[in-house]
């Protein structure tokens, strides 16, 4: 099938270019790569122009613009509307596919037809550059508990989860945007990325995702993760993604009919400690931070568990650095 390679690029130039060599250097080769350039005030388009003319005869660059709000839920969503084929790869401008990238993931959905999902695992490296030394983390799968879920061999290097992708997608991060491949048309009925997020909209489409059908996953490094100083997952912003879960848990739980009664289960616990959460974190932030937190609490049905006393006790300490 047909392989859609999905690219959003805010400020991208440093990186953007060794990114689309590795997509031009796949064993089986994407259709098309829609970069989409997010309001970037740099060189991106230059590089990813400098990319397309380089590359032409190897993969072919197209480059996009969209004029919703800015962030890469949008930035996907503009690329996937525009896209036609069946699978759709998802790469950060600052990531890097394994040259066996494509031929594993859409593999895994060309053997498992009910699959709407395939993911495989990540290496986790410095911006230096990839190298033994740079790698921060060998498998982001076995980080993230993954490699030893419970799951069914299907057919030889292609599993799936026992009790499903649902549960563990809770927990949030399980595997990385960039090592993953999934079909266009159940993202569209999925409903897409959500665009008023800008934390976290890859795992809200997840869960979506794995309430209508099953993941298959490779234990198999398909992606490598470059980790900077300017990645969203910093911890700067753990606020903003603690923010994320607990709306995107609260949308989920209203859409009851999809849910079945173990995952409204799950999500309802979920959301319950995703509050406990970011009220822990809020509270340890500051009282601006804390009222956001405590409102989100109390509009969840959860409005309660920001009583706890020791969360003002932390507003104090905080309050008197």
């Amino acid at each position: 099938m047909r392989i859609q390679v999905v690219i959003p690029a805010h400020n991208a130039a440093r990186f953007l270019g060794e990114t689309l060599a590795s997509v031009a250097a796949q064993t089986r080769p994407a259709m098309v790569v829609s970069v989409v350039d997010d309001a970037s005030t740099d060189d991106t388009v230059a590089v990813a122009e400098v990319a397309r003319r380089a590359l032409a005869g190897r993969v072919d660059i197209e480059i996009l613009r969209h004029a919703g709000p800015r962030g890469p839920a949008a930035a996907r969503n503009t690329a996937i509307r525009h896209g036609t084929d069946p699978l759709v790869a998802l790469l950060d401008a600052d990531d890097l596919m394994l040259p066996d990238h494509l031929a594993i993931l859409a593999g895994a959905l060309d053997g498992a037809p009910e699959a709407v999902l395939a993911f495989g695992d990540t290496e986790i490296f410095s911006a230096e550059g990839f190298s033994a030394e740079t790698v921060r983390v060998p498998s982001l799968l076995r980080d993230s508990g993954v490699a030893t879920l419970p799951a069914t061999e299907i057919r030889p290097g292609f599993w799936v989860a026992r009790d499903g992708m649902f549960g563990p997608l809770l927990r949030t991060g399980v595997f990385a945007t960039s090592a993953c491949v999934f079909r266009r048309q159940a993202a569209d009925d999925a409903g897409l990325f959500d665009e008023t997020m800008v934390y976290g909209e890859d795992t809200d489409l997840f869960l979506r995702l794995a309430v209508a059908g099953r993941f298959v996953f490779s234990r198999a490094v398909v992606s490598r993760k470059r980790e900077h100083a300017a990645n969203m997952s910093q911890e700067r912003n753990r606020l903003e993604f603690c923010d994320a879960m607990v709306r995107s848990l609260a949308k989920l739980l209203r859409r009851d009919q999809d849910l079945a009664h173990g995952q409204r289960a799950q999500a309802a616990l979920a959301l319950e400690e995703a509050v406990r959460g970011y009220l822990y974190h809020a509270s340890c932030a500051g009282m601006g931070a804390y009222r956001r937190a405590a409102t989100l609490a109390r509009r969840t049905g959860h409005g309660g568990l920001a009583l706890h006393p020791r969360h003002f006790l932390r507003l104090g300490v905080h309050a008197l650095r």
